[in-house]
């Protein structure tokens, strides 16, 4: 089966430190043969500029669009609410079709919470997906299985982004993690990670300590996945080659 590779533009890390627009380098990404891109929400200075113009240049080049969102579902068992609206209208502008956030505070006690997340996604034509950043609040496994099991039993639609490498951060196992979540996952993001004195340090595929490999052949394999680290000031040739291992990975 063919994989369904999207660039998450943290790949452009450098040239957006330089001054590079994120739609700036949907032509490039267009180049590589890979249809679809993820943006980065923290990377965004002028909200009405910068979502029309991404919008448009994805239409132009025919560029699926996925949306990342720097902030939580739930704060202080609560859902966030108003940034939650606020993001969805982003996404909409953008013309995204999916969007993530990380877990936050989910207590799956109140179950008006849910009620509410249910209404406000059922609201928006858009896939939903968590994930766990490298943080000790929002990276570890279990608040992410309860939310997914939580939202299963409720009917939500909202599933799982799974992180390859992120778990490294909070000291769990990738590949244990992947065989519980592996039920609810919609996207892959993809990374290696070395463990060194200075702590794990992101890495190129197949430069650090992750069999990726192995969890991929334990996620599902028709869901898209995310070439999702820095690809340096010359970043062509390292995405060209981590497009290729994906592809002939088994």
């Amino acid at each position: 089966m063919a994989r369904d590779i999207v660039i998450n533009l943290l790949a452009y890390a450098d040239a957006v430190a330089r001054g590079t627009k994120q739609e700036q380098l949907f032509a490039e990404v267009a180049s590589l043969g890979v249809p679809k891109v993820e943006v980065r929400r923290e990377w965004i200075k002028d909200y009405d500029v910068e979502l029309e113009q991404m919008r448009k240049r994805a239409e132009e080049l025919s560029i699926e669009v996925y949306y990342s969102i720097p902030d939580v579902l739930f704060k202080q068992d609560k859902l966030n609410r108003f940034n939650l609206s606020r993001y969805f209208q982003e996404a909409e502008m953008l013309g995204a079709t999916r969007i993530k956030f990380a877990v936050g505070d989910f207590n799956c006690r109140e179950g008006q919470e849910l009620v509410a997340l249910k209404s406000l996604i059922s609201a928006h034509d858009i896939l939903v997906t968590v994930e766990g950043d490298q943080s000790a609040a929002n990276g570890r496994v279990e608040p992410i299985l309860a939310l997914m099991e939580a939202c299963s039993a409720q009917g939500i639609a909202i599933y799982n982004t799974f992180d390859v490498g992120n778990f490294v951060w909070v000291g769990q196992e990738p590949l244990y993690n992947a065989v519980k979540l592996a039920q609810y996952v919609q996207y892959i993001h993809l990374k290696d990670v070395e463990m060194t004195q200075q702590g794990p340090q992101v890495r190129c595929l197949d430069e650090g300590n992750i069999d990726w490999r192995a969890a991929l052949r334990l996620l599902p394999k028709n869901v898209p996945i995310g070439i999702e680290f820095p690809c340096g000031e010359q970043p062509r040739e390292i995405i060209a080659n981590a497009i290729r291992k994906i592809r002939e990975a088994n």
